[in-house]
């Protein structure tokens, strides 16, 4: 099957499935840049262990606080975690919810051939590769 005879819009939206867990992290990294670029740090972390945790720049992995017996102290840092935004919707128009969770499955499942997506949708077999 070919992307010229889509059905509905399912290849347009495997494609747009395929790239948000992408196009998301991009988008959380552009935001700790911001976050840096105006003094501000992101971190990652938090207990490492029943009575210890340690907080690490996300971006450097620089040990940035570390503690014991307490709370971890966020106080003037940024974490990551937050930084998660919803990313765009694939585009959903004409694509039936039941087929849009059929489509996810396809192409999540491991005994789906990667070739096999990327006849549907229209590009190469190594694009595919990479965002799966």
């Amino acid at each position: 099957m070919s992307s010229s005879s889509d059905c509905g819009g399912a290849a347009d939206y495997v494609r747009s499935y395929l790239q948000a867990p992408f196009l998301a992290d991009e988008a959380r990294r552009l935001r700790a840049l911001e976050i840096v670029r105006a003094g501000g740090r992101v971190v990652v972390g938090g207990m490492i262990s029943a009575d210890r945790w340690e907080l690490r720049d996300w971006l450097t992995d620089e040990l940035v606080r570390e503690g014991s017996a307490g709370p971890v102290s966020l106080l003037g840092l940024c974490h990551a975690d937050t930084l998660y935004a919803d990313g765009p919707e694939p585009e959903v128009e004409t694509v039936p919810l039941s087929l849009r969770r059929a489509l996810e499955d396809w192409v999540c499942e491991p005994a789906t051939p990667d070739e096999d997506i990327a006849a549907f949708v229209g590009w190469p077999v190594g694009r595919v590769r990479e965002l799966r």
